[in-house]
């Protein structure tokens, strides 16, 4: 149980400061947000690998499990990421962290139809609750819906990474269950094939490769984001999943955007507006709710 408590606060509160550090300092330079995702995961994945070679671990996996290993990088360190940062360059950081809120209603729909878990009227009324509460915060969005304006492509790009974090999710659940691969080899090899496929799209955007070496702030955001952000945050993270279930995951996307919105109202003078303060209560006790009754289910 302590254990548990450890890796969720490990998880919560180095993860709680990416998205404004995302925003601050990868974003909104002169390099494809792809690009950053690429170097950010290919380096801690390779840092984790040499920490399994030293520590001399298990290194040879089946073609099966690498392709495992394949499709959870897509997902979680990829398609997740790729379309966060590109979130984060149309919007503050706390609207993304927002958006995040669905991760549990996703993973809970996931793990109805792939587990066959099923879904009481508590956990229902809790989905729709916290729908509801998105829909209050983004309702101006909702009413004024253009799609080529920024705010709206920002949205989108928040929702597509959320739906892959929570694929994401999925298949780490579905690993633990069929495969249990032990979790440095998971993640380690897991990253640096999602590296390897936003490296891919970046080519296929026709992206310049470099790294801003000489931009300090970008260097010690993209430090932060390999150590903190990516190698202790996703051990602590899927570990926690691994003991848990994906839904009571889910908490951490209950507490994040609200230590998100106070890292961006001290960081980026983000001034939430009052669809943002009625919206975002309504979301949590929904989520709340949800995460009641999966706590019932155990």
């Amino acid at each position: 149980m302590q254990s548990n408590i450890v890796l969720f606060l490990g998880a919560l509160l180095f993860w709680s400061a990416t998205w404004s550090i995302i925003g601050l300092t990868q974003v909104n330079i002169d390099l494809d947000p792809t690009i950053s995702v690429f170097i950010r995961f290919i380096l801690a994945g390779l840092i984790i690998l040499a920490y399994v070679i030293l520590t001399n671990r298990k290194l040879i996996f089946s073609l099966k499990e690498h392709l495992y290993f394949f499709i959870l990088g897509i997902f979680l360190y990829s398609g997740n990421y790729i379309f966060f940062y590109h979130s984060n360059v149309y919007l503050p950081s706390n609207i993304p962290a927002t958006v995040f809120c669905l991760l549990t209603i996703f993973n809970i729909l996931g793990e109805k139809f792939i587990f066959k878990k099923p879904i009481t009227s508590m956990t229902l009324s809790g989905a729709l609750l916290g729908i509801t509460g998105i829909g209050i915060i983004f309702y101006q969005d909702f009413v004024n819906f253009d799609l080529n304006s920024g705010t709206t492509l920002g949205l989108m790009f928040a929702l597509f990474a959320t739906l892959s974090a929570s694929a994401g999710n999925l298949i780490a659940i579905y690993n633990k269950r069929n495969y249990n691969i032990p979790l440095l080899q998971n993640v380690a090899f897991a990253m640096i094939y999602g590296a390897l496929v936003a490296l891919i799209v970046s080519f296929m955007k026709g992206a310049e490769f470099y790294i801003p070496i000489s931009n300090f702030s970008y260097l010690l955001g993209l430090a932060y984001l390999i150590i903190f952000g990516s190698i202790i945050s996703f051990l602590c993270y899927i570990r926690f999943i691994e003991n848990t279930s994906a839904s009571t995951g889910g908490y951490i996307g209950v507490i994040m955007p609200i230590l998100a919105l106070i890292i961006s109202m001290i960081f980026e003078d983000v001034k939430p507006d009052i669809f943002f303060l009625t919206g975002l209560p309504v979301a949590l006790i929904g989520l709340l709710l949800i995460l009641k009754q999966e706590s019932v289910n155990k």
